[in-house]
């Protein structure tokens, strides 16, 4: 699916970047719209550190698109909030057939849409594996534990989600566990909290061979997630009670709190863009970057030639 995106919205994504990123909020809807329409955060950001290292993209734009990007990545969870999956083999099908015959943007659609399918499928079937464990005593304590103390969920959620390098999926397994009433909303959103912290993963790897600009991108986007958590588990109660209100269905109520909770975070941090940025460049120095890829080079030589 991400190499279907990439090849279908790529390019557009790039040349869009260069021309509506001149201010923090043209930068945030760019990153919000293009996530919303691939339903790939990893996506959006990994192309996002790839501009900074080519010097397309100054740091101040690339925090607002990545920012963007993590709003836009509440609409996966809001689709599953209304049993899309259900449909999975449908969309499938659908992208299959538009694989094969046509021109190359019709095969990568069609690409694209059957990784969806795929996706989807995938997890109905990680959320029917897990029903055994909701008769496991130590998966119910844990549950209940992740609702008493958030911290537990959202550490859960930040390894599910560096494991598997999708926090759309645990967004899935979480929404279906919700479906069959097996969690409840203090727990499912802190793990879904957790999830948006796992999957800075993928950009900061996406940047490990990069200049410093890819490096301070990526860190961004972890930090960006940190700061966000720290704004809400202080009233974690009342960010509970605010999500409640928004819906009788537990589905629907989780996948507006995971919406409310990024909308904040962006709100806070678009608003302070400056001195994030300025914590940014303090944090990820570049001489201590250059210093390391020089102890690099060296260790090489060493290792090749003694």
């Amino acid at each position: 699916m991400s190499h279907g995106l990439s090849e279908l919205w790529g390019s557009a994504f790039s040349a869009a970047l260069n021309r509506l990123t001149g201010n923090r909020f043209s930068a945030f809807l760019c990153g919000l719209l293009f996530t919303s329409l691939t339903q790939s955060s990893s996506l959006a950001t990994v192309l996002v550190v790839g501009a900074a290292d080519a010097g397309l993209l100054s740091l101040p734009a690339a925090i607002a698109v990545i920012i963007g990007a993590n709003v836009g990545t509440t609409v996966t969870g809001q689709l599953l909030s209304f049993q899309i999956q259900d449909y999975a083999l449908l969309i499938l099908g659908t992208g299959l057939l538009f694989m094969f015959p046509g021109g190359r943007r019709k095969r990568n659609a069609g690409r694209s849409l059957a990784g969806l399918g795929i996706l989807l499928y995938g997890l109905k079937l990680m959320a029917a594996a897990l029903t055994p464990l909701t008769a496991k005593t130590w998966f119910l304590t844990l549950l209940q534990e992740s609702a008493a103390h958030p911290v537990l969920g959202v550490a859960a959620g930040a390894v599910l989600a560096a494991v598997i390098q999708s926090s759309s999926a645990v967004m899935g397994v979480v929404l279906s566990l919700a479906q069959d009433s097996v969690i409840s909303l203090s727990a499912g959103a802190a793990v879904m909290i957790g999830a948006d912290v796992g999957t800075c993963l993928t950009a900061l790897l996406a940047a490990m061979g990069g200049r410093v600009p890819a490096k301070r991108a990526a860190f961004a986007h972890l930090l960006f997630n940190l700061c966000s958590t720290a704004i809400v588990l202080p009233v974690f109660p009342y960010f509970i009670k605010a999500a409640a209100a928004t819906s009788t269905a537990l589905p629907r109520s989780l996948a507006n709190a995971h919406t409310l909770y990024n909308l904040t975070g962006a709100a806070v941090i678009l608003f302070l863009l400056s001195p994030f940025q300025t914590l940014v460049v303090k944090l990820v120095r570049a001489d201590s970057i250059e210093k390391k890829r020089i102890s690099c080079i060296l260790s090489e030589v060493i290792r090749k030639w003694f």
